[in-house]
């Protein structure tokens, strides 16, 4: 495995920030953008100036990675592939059937019409 580049940061700029910055230098590195760092730092600064100096808590996104874990498994459900999905995701067979089952009440909720909304 090659060894990964580090962008270098001004002295005494921020430890988060430098953190951040080199998060974005690594993801634009692997996709062969040209001004890797110049971009980095640009965007580094960015985030800086729009939200620096206020103490800020980054969330790990644990509940929006399970949601599009579950539309996922919405989208491969066949109707009979419960274990199969179980399986594959690490899951209870129960997990998958109640979370089909929540994918189910949300695509018919959304597909219902409304009494409500039909007034003369």
């Amino acid at each position: 495995m090659p060894e990964r580049t580090m962008m270098s940061f001004p002295e005494g700029y921020p430890e988060l920030l430098e953190q951040i910055g080199q998060v974005i230098y690594d993801r634009l590195s692997r996709r062969g953008i040209d001004q890797t760092q110049s971009l980095a730092f640009e965007m580094t600064e960015a985030i800086r100036t729009e939200i620096g100096g206020v103490q800020q808590y980054i969330p790990r996104g644990t509940l929006f990675e399970l949601s599009q874990r579950d539309e996922e498994i919405w989208r491969k459900f066949t109707g009979d592939n419960y274990a199969a999905l179980a399986r594959e995701y690490k899951l209870t067979e129960m997990q998958v059937r109640n979370i089909i089952k929540r994918a189910r009440q949300r695509d018919v909720t959304a597909r219902q019409y409304s009494l409500l909304a039909v007034q003369n």
